[in-house]
């Protein structure tokens, strides 16, 4: 499995394979301030994702991710840390807190694998 994410990060440029979702979700902050904001996904990975946020957030903020996976009718709960924001665009890293959270969000993921191609990190 080590070997898989060394070629993975490699081939991609990303810990792990990101795929191509569009989907809304919520963004529920605490601190400084409580509040819900409204976000969409742009891609997705089984340890986080990007996404298009209503207001601009700091690298290291915590929120809880409340997402709606297509074809569920229920908000999945996952905390998460922004962990690069740049004009809008935020990145995600999951911080289950379960091992059900991270199946789900792998289930998720596997029917992304299976019709689209990762994504690749474009060259700066």
């Amino acid at each position: 499995m080590i070997n898989q994410r060394k070629t993975s990060v490699q081939e991609y440029g990303y810990r792990l394979p990101r795929f191509p979702a569009d989907f809304s979700l919520v963004l529920q902050i605490s601190d400084p301030e409580p509040r819900l904001l409204d976000a969409r996904c742009r891609d997705i990975s089984e340890d986080g994702l990007a996404a298009r946020v209503s207001e601009p957030l700091s690298v290291g903020t915590r929120v809880t991710l409340l997402l709606t996976l297509p074809g569920k009718s229920v908000p999945l709960p996952i905390a998460a840390t922004v962990s690069h924001q740049d004009r809008g665009d935020h990145g995600f890293a999951f911080k289950f807190s379960s091992q059900n959270e991270r199946e789900q969000v792998q289930k998720y993921v596997l029917t992304l694998r299976s019709g689209n191609f990762a994504l690749r990190r474009s060259p700066k």
